[in-house]
């Protein structure tokens, strides 16, 4: 075998070539893992959070999470809270109760006061949070989501299917970590939330 390749550098080189690229695409794209420190806050983001007037609604005042419910009626919008923690890998979905006494879309008053109404919502998961709202996260990581959330260096460019470039992930410095699958969150929308910096 070993001769027949030295007789056939045109051969050893066609096979051995591609095989070097692949070597050299595995190096790059694994040195920001090692030579950048993993994230140290939890974030907050949720999923299926559209832009509607009306239905849940997701802010940070004063770095605390206020989760309100606006208008009377059951809207379109009931997104998903979920918090991920980069130093376990678990992500947990924080439930979001709505108020009683919603009416049915169609069947309730439009009144501008009813569409006004604004219901503060309690959430106990959330109540003890202190949450940085800056998009870089004080150790210097950002939540990315959408078409290009997973487009780190060419060898994900090259290799990876457009499924993973519609995906969440926590971006620094060329390390992309993805956020795992819980359901099947990541084909709604995304919205970032904030940073977990205590308790």
């Amino acid at each position: 075998m070993k001769t027949f390749l030295r007789e056939n550098p045109t051969i050893t080189f066609g096979l051995g070539f591609p095989l070097l690229l692949v070597v050299v695409f595995l190096l790059i794209s694994g040195i920001p893992t090692l030579l950048v420190a993993p994230p140290q806050y939890d974030i907050l983001y949720a999923t299926e959070y559209n832009n509607y007037p009306n239905g849940v609604q997701i802010a940070v005042a004063n770095q605390k999470i206020q989760v309100v419910y606006q208008g009377s009626l059951l809207g379109y919008q009931n997104p998903r809270l979920w918090r991920y923690s980069p130093k376990t890998g678990a992500v947990k979905e924080i439930t979001i109760m709505l108020p009683p006494g919603l009416a049915a879309s169609g069947q309730g008053t439009t009144t501008p006061e009813a569409v006004a109404k604004i219901t503060p919502i309690s959430v106990p998961d959330l109540a003890e949070l202190t949450i940085n709202a800056s998009s870089i996260a004080p150790d210097g990581y950002e939540f990315s989501a959408g078409m290009n959330g997973y487009s780190g260096d060419v060898f994900t460019e090259l290799f990876y299917s457009s499924r993973y470039r519609k995906e969440a992930v926590l971006k620094k410095n060329g390390r992309s970590i993805r956020l795992p699958n819980a359901d099947s969150m990541y084909y709604s929308n995304k919205r970032f939330i904030g940073w977990v910096v205590s308790p």
